[in-house]
Parts: C-alpha cells; sequence; structure tokens
C-alpha cells in the first residue's frame, strides 16, 4: 500500500492542517513508499525503534513528534536506525488531540454530552460533560480501571460527588486560567506542572493527574482500531511501555 494512501486518511481523521502552530506533525522521516506493516506507539525511543525493526515494521506512526528541535547534527542513533532499516515515521499530535483524543479519554473517563473547552489556534484541546451522580472514590476507581492505571495524583477539594468532570490530554498546564474556572467537579490530566498547579489548587475543580502517558495511551487502541478497519490488508501493530510507574 503507497504511504500517500495512508496519509491522505490520516489527514482525513485528523486533518493535519488542524493543529498549535509550533507543532511538527504528518512524514516526520521519509521511508519506503510501499507501506505492508505499521506500527503504532506514543514515542519513538530506543526500545520502540528496535520493535520496529524486529518486527519488519515499515511505517511507525506515532503520538508525539519524533523531531520537535532544530537538527543540526546527525547523530540519534534511533534516526540513524530508522533511516539504515528505511522505516518511515509519521506524527499525529495537537491534530489528533483536537480531532480524537480528548473525546476518547473522555468517553474511557465516563464522561458524556461532551462540549468543547481549551481553544487554542482555533483547536480545542480539551473537553467537559456530565458524569451523572456518582461517589469520588468510586467514580476515580472506575477510570483507573478504564485506563489500566493503579494509581492517580489528586491535588483540590475532593468533592462527596461527581456530577460534571473535564478533561485535557497530556499536559494542560496552558490553560490553567480556564481550568480554575471550569464550571466542573473534576479535571482529569496527565501531567501539571508544580508551579502551576499550585497556582490553582483549591481554587476550582479537584485536579486528577493520570500521567502524561497514560492519559494518551488511548491513542495507540484508537488508531489502531481506525486503521484496522479502513485498510484490512494492512499489518498493523501495537508498542505500549510505560516509563515510569507510582510504587
Amino acid at each position: 500500500m503507497k504511504i500517500s494512501r495512508i496519509m491522505n486518511y490520516l489527514d482525513f481523521v485528523a486533518p493535519l492542517d488542524k493543529c498549535i502552530k509550533e507543532d511538527n506533525i504528518g512524514l516526520i522521516v521519509k521511508g519506503r513508499d510501499n507501506i505492508k506493516k505499521v506500527m503504532i506507539c506514543l514515542d519513538i525511543t530506543k526500545e520502540a525503534v528496535e520493535y520496529a525493526v524486529f518486527s519488519k515494521a515499515d511505517l511507525i506512526i506515532t503520538h508525539h513528534p519524533f523531531i520537535y528541535n532544530p537538527l543540526y547534527r546527525i547523530e540519534n542513533d534511533e534516526l540513524i536506525s530508522l533511516i539504515r532499516n528505511e522505516i518511515a515515521v509519521i506524527s499525529l499530535h495537537t491534530n489528533y488531540d483536537a480531532a480524537r483524543l480528548n473525546d476518547v479519554l473522555a468517553e474511557k473517563c465516563y464522561i458524556r454530552e461532551l462540549r468543547q473547552i481549551f481553544y487554542e489556534d482555533g483547536i480545542s484541546l480539551g473537553r467537559i460533560g456530565i458524569t451523572g451522580e456518582v461517589d469520588f472514590y468510586k467514580y476515580i476507581e472506575k477510570i483507573k480501571e478504564s485506563l489500566d492505571i493503579d494509581k492517580v495524583k489528586v491535588t483540590g477539594s475532593i468533592p462527596d460527588i461527581v456530577r460534571k468532570a473535564a478533561v485535557g490530554t497530556g499536559s494542560s498546564g496552558s490553560f490553567a486560567d480556564y481550568i480554575k474556572d471550569l464550571d466542573a467537579d473534576v479535571f482529569i490530566t496527565g501531567e501539571l506542572k508544580y508551579d502551576v498547579i499550585k497556582s490553582i489548587a483549591y481554587k476550582g475543580p479537584v485536579i486528577v493527574e493520570l500521567g502524561h502517558y497514560e492519559s494518551e495511551e488511548c491513542f495507540i487502541d484508537d488508531l489502531y482500531n481506525l486503521l484496522t478497519d479502513k485498510f484490512q490488508s494492512l499489518e498493523v501493530v501495537k508498542y505500549k511501555k510505560r516509563i515510569s510507574t507510582y510504587v
């Protein structure tokens, strides 16, 4: 299958022009033109590239851009290995956050009747909706089970009952002023810097931090389902590896 056909479909699912201005998305590394096998992961790491080579993948699709800052020297082992093995890399970041990923996370957090929040450069990077009346601790346990997470970090005034919740995948620090004014009982995100969370703690909804990777891991399953449904002749594999955990 031509990589251009896959690119056209990805652009339909999550338009490449609907991202924040400084984002680096789309085709990051040119590889083979004909694609038989795709690997989906969150990040390009040494282990991810080794798995792609071992699996004989022709294309890796990541969530986080592999190359974000200017390159002045080609000395990155992962990049060299990708080029040597002719493996292409496509990254879908804030365009996928806006088009699908926040909706997917909200669904996994049992939030419905969604509305868009957190606008930047014309796209929405968050969702808010209702949960129905549920005990806070029971709600957290449901989320942990849904996302296969052992522990979460909680900051702020814990409500007895949750009726309304909001989500923002990854790091939502740039929306600090909006978070504290959210009309919600709970705000769920990947992570917030200490200075940010200190400035908004106890001033709005209780904040639940899942972990950056954990809040976006659902990208892998979601895109896997899309690609396998659309291209039945295309072999698609997943690569998941959480790099940290609470103990």
